[in-house]
């Protein structure tokens, strides 16, 4: 049981940091974190077929997902050394294994039809855009 809150925990907080620094800034083709554009690359994603906030948010759990398993795992090893390690030995092959699995997901939900999806993307980018200028317009006349 301490495990799984020990999982739970480095997730959830690995995912705050990685939202912060990366999701809340990142725009269409504007700023793009490392692991996103890796998926882009490697399997030819035309991210106009698919919501790309969501994407980069699946990208952040992801990878907080891989930190935390890897931390978790590691936690069970006895000796720093040993931990440090099974540690670099351990996270390629899960980070590899599962931006496999999500780009191999996003590679089928491109030939899917996302009308609905990119709408949604859509009008809250618009949103975004309306709360911006509004913001800007208050710092000039304020």
């Amino acid at each position: 049981m301490e495990y799984v809150s020990w999982f739970f925990f480095s997730f959830i907080l690995i995912y705050i940091i990685y939202y912060v620094f990366f999701i809340r800034k990142t725009k269409r083709g504007v700023k793009v974190p490392a692991e996103v554009q890796y998926l882009i690359t490697l399997y030819q994603l035309d991210v106009n077929l698919f919501s790309y906030r969501k994407f980069v948010q699946m990208t952040g759990i992801v990878t907080s997902f891989d930190i935390a398993l890897v931390s978790t795992i590691v936690a069970k090893v006895d000796g720093i050394v040993w931990q440090i390690l099974f540690g670099f030995v351990a996270v390629v092959p899960v980070i590899v294994l599962s931006f496999m699995l999500l780009g191999k997901y996003y590679k089928y939900k491109q030939t899917l039809d996302n009308s609905k999806e990119l709408e949604m993307e859509k009008k809250w980018e618009n949103k975004r855009k309306k709360i911006s200028k509004k913001r800007k317009g208050k710092k000039k006349n304020g």
